[in-house]
């Protein structure tokens, strides 16, 4: 085999693993934004009367078994929606998440009086909350 022939070989394989991891990061950034895709207009967030302590206990409640033990990873440190850490912004991811699997009624929405529905999509960067 000759050196043009094995030059010609390495950049083909080189190119070829280009295309592949390119198609990778392509596939996942669409997958990303195909959920946020999926939205369909309504979420469920935290309103602006909710005390620190009554965002906190929803925080507590939606993650444990009594709240159906929505996956709360997301908020946790390292987390796509860790990021603003602030009390807020973790009971609206699970307050969505939990409005959002029980049937997106008004009624999942309460919170003792913490949550609000919205129109407008609170998602932010690689944090995506669902509207089905």
């Amino acid at each position: 085999m000759g050196t043009k022939t094995k030059t010609l070989r390495s950049l083909s394989l080189a190119l070829l693993l280009l295309i592949l991891v390119s198609t990778v990061s392509v596939t996942s950034a669409l997958r990303n934004l195909s959920r946020a895709a999926e939205n369909k207009g309504v979420w469920c967030v935290a309103n602006n009367k909710a005390t620190d302590q009554q965002l906190q206990d929803t925080i507590d409640w939606c993650c444990s078994d009594a709240g159906g033990f929505r996956d709360c990873r997301p908020i946790n440190p390292g987390g796509v929606c860790y990021e603003p850490n602030t009390l807020r912004d973790h009971a609206s991811y699970v307050m969505n998440s939990y409005y959002q699997e029980l049937g997106s009624t008004k009624k999942q929405c309460t919170f003792s009086g913490t949550g609000t529905e919205v129109r407008t999509d609170p998602s932010h960067g690689a944090c995506v909350y669902v509207s089905y």
